[in-house]
């Protein structure tokens, strides 16, 4: 699992899992940031996006209110599979199997693919970008 703070309310997470089952996708995205709703200190309401894909789980947690929540937990899961994920990095040498990478404001971005396997140890020397953070990066970006 990999946890990135965007903001003192919003999370971006990874959790890597064999996705050969989609039951109930919703119980276990829930179940997980139940589970570090202390250690990320979450109360309010959330809308979760949600990506699934054959490597992994990809989260990200806006909060949206927290003026009627004390110290509970509100999510609103939005299930979005067809968004691209890109890996972001410095080194291009860690990226440069996958198929697609791009260069943006001093740092190199991998779309994740089924080549990503071969990055998949070396996911503590980047972040995931994904979501609403994508839109600058694929305006603006050089493909090498």
């Amino acid at each position: 699992m990999k946890i990135e703070k965007i903001s003192d309310t919003d999370y971006k997470l990874y959790i890597y899992f064999n996705n050969d089952e989609e039951i109930n996708r919703s119980e276990r995205i829930k179940k997980i940031i139940k589970k570090l709703q202390k250690k990320l200190k979450l109360k309010g309401f959330y809308k979760v996006l949600a990506c699934s894909k054959d490597y992994g789980l990809f989260l990200h947690l806006i909060k949206i209110e927290d003026s009627f929540y004390r110290n509970n937990l509100d999510l609103r899961i939005v299930a979005e599979d067809d968004l691209d994920i890109y890996f972001k990095t410095k080194d291009y040498f860690i990226i440069e199997s996958l198929n697609t990478i791009k260069y943006y404001d001093n740092f190199y971005y991998g779309l994740v693919d089924s080549s990503f396997d071969k990055v998949l140890e070396k996911v503590e020397f980047g972040d995931f970008v994904f979501g609403y953070d994508i839109t600058d990066i694929l305006e603006n970006a050089v493909i090498m």
